[in-house]
């Protein structure tokens, strides 16, 4: 039987882990040198003129005061209607001028419409017509 020397076995363990270590630090290499090349290049290269992205501006809703219906003139009381002269009647002169018609709570009509004689003043009595009508 022959004799075998280490020479004739192959390659010894040692051998074959130096040679896929090699191996190993090879791809390593070159798997490191493709992921700093992108980097480099960015480093060397000017930045494109491109604006940063903004976000889209999202409409925020404004709360609203909640404000009840106003009642219609049909629906106020005589009392609520004799309220409501002598809270605009500033001067308590017991007419309503343009300015104080514009104070008032409810106005059935416009002020023209309220005003039936024309002299340029609205009398309780033609406030209160004007509800009738």
């Amino acid at each position: 039987m022959p004799t075998m020397t280490a020479s004739s076995r192959g390659p010894s363990t040692r051998t074959r882990y130096a040679e896929s270590a090699g191996l190993a630090m090879k791809h390593c290499t070159w798997l490191l040198a493709l992921a700093i090349s992108p980097l480099a290049a960015a480093q060397t290269s000017p930045a494109p003129a491109v604006a940063p992205a903004v976000p889209a501006a999202v409409p925020v809703p404004v709360p609203v005061p909640y404000k009840p219906a106003p009642i219609p003139a049909s629906r106020w009381t005589p009392q609520q209607i004799r309220q409501a002269f002598d809270a605009a009647d500033a001067d308590s002169n017991g007419v309503l001028t343009r300015a104080e018609a514009q104070q008032l709570a409810i106005m059935p009509r416009s002020f023209e419409d309220m005003d039936e004689n024309k002299d340029g003043v609205v009398s309780r009595s033609e406030y209160e017509g004007a509800f009738s009508r």
